[in-house]
């Protein structure tokens, strides 16, 4: 029988919940932003924004799952209100300087249980959120309600447990926390952060969106496999 490292003994005991908040707070960045994971991680956010450039305008945009504000550097059209959300209290000094436009509103949120009125936002992003949330149809769900008649929605799913993006995942996020010691670490953060496969967050966005105009893109090569694909991208206009 293969033999697997124990965990650190820093992260034995920690309950599901405090084990994520401790990732993401203290080796999300390292591992997930740097050398070659970086790399895949700026191609996946120019990809949700390449339809969208400065001749663009939303009046009001929903991010939702922003975690930290890594997708606002890449948002190049012009827009009224932007609300940075997450299911975590955000907090708005990890913004750089740089990013602190005019607009911003940072708000915690429940994806599955939205405090906006109906048809508010004109664009809706939902970046690497699905795979995530313990009721993925309902969150679906709630971002179609909030979603103007006419309103674009950008989802994104990391194509997992796909093989191309386990390779992606090992050679990326995983070395990283392998330099740290921390792969066992990162490999039982997966089994538990994400909950849902991709077949099905693909028939269930599919299904929520039918009435609408769907247009999707496997990357990085157009209308591949999943099995064989990174990430998929769905663009939505609503009717």
């Amino acid at each position: 029988m293969r033999e697997r490292k124990p965990l650190p003994v820093d992260w034995v005991d920690l309950s599901p919940k405090e084990y994520v908040e401790k990732w993401y707070n203290e080796y999300y960045s390292c591992c997930v932003y740097c050398n070659a994971a970086g790399f895949g991680q700026r191609f996946m956010h120019q990809s949700m924004e390449h339809k969208h450039d400065s001749s663009t305008r939303f009046d009001r945009v929903l991010e939702i799952g922003a975690n930290r504000g890594e997708h606002l550097q890449y948002v190049r059209h012009s827009f009224g209100e932007y609300f940075l959300t997450d299911i975590e209290k955000f907090d708005i000094s990890v913004l750089p300087p740089s990013e602190n436009r005019t607009g911003l509103i940072f708000q915690q949120e429940n994806a599955c249980k939205l405090s906006f009125t109906d048809q508010y936002f004109n664009r809706v992003l939902c970046s690497c959120v699905l795979h995530h949330v313990a009721d993925a149809e309902l969150a679906l769900t709630e971002l179609r309600r909030v979603l103007k008649v006419g309103g674009k929605a950008d989802i994104f799913l990391s194509c997992d447990p796909g093989f191309l993006f386990r390779l992606g995942r090992y050679m990326g996020p995983v070395r990283e926390a392998k330099k740290l010691g921390l792969d066992g670490v990162k490999r039982l953060l997966d089994a538990r952060d994400h909950r849902s496969h991709v077949a099905g967050l693909t028939r269930l966005t599919r299904h929520v969106f039918r009435n609408d105009e769907i247009v999707e893109r496997s990357y990085p090569v157009p209308y591949m496999s999943w099995n064989l694909s990174l990430w998929k991208l769905f663009r939505i206009t609503k009717k």
